[in-house]
């Protein structure tokens, strides 16, 4: 079965909701948390499965310090095992995870997914409230 494929059972096996983007061997899964919707991004090379979502624009950063919001990140990604804060050559913060195309089981890829919303929870609880970062939709 070939990779995207075996993806895409998988996505189905878990009753997820989805886009195909068959050009791009690529899958874009709405994930709403409170009232707001994240775009999780599956897509593949030919190594890697590659989950990713940007969690905070440049833009929406505003006055942050962003050596504070880099240290932060970095100790984030020391504590969490599946996935890893990044920041893009945009300036957005976002969160991606990588699962190898030889070793891909339903459980390893499930696991991956999952851990997507998880460090976006993680972000929001534990890194934004340190900056004094107010997500869009999680505002208090």
């Amino acid at each position: 079965m070939a990779a995207t494929d075996k993806i895409e059972e998988f996505l189905k096996q878990m009753d997820l909701k989805y886009k195909k983007v068959p050009s791009e061997d690529r899958f874009i899964l709405p994930y709403l948390i409170k009232e707001r919707t994240f775009y999780v991004v599956i897509d593949r090379s030919d190594r890697w499965v590659r989950f990713h979502t940007r969690i905070v624009s440049q833009e929406q950063l505003g006055s942050v310090d962003l050596l504070a919001l880099t240290k932060e990140l970095l100790i984030a990604n020391g504590n969490l095992a599946e996935v890893k804060f990044i920041l893009t050559g945009n300036g957005d913060v976002g969160v991606v995870g990588h699962e190898g195309l030889e070793v891909l089981t339903f459980d390893g890829f499930k696991q991956e997914y999952n851990a997507i919303p998880f460090a976006i929870g993680y972000f929001i609880e534990n890194i934004a409230p340190k900056l004094g970062l107010k997500v869009p939709g999680f505002a208090k």
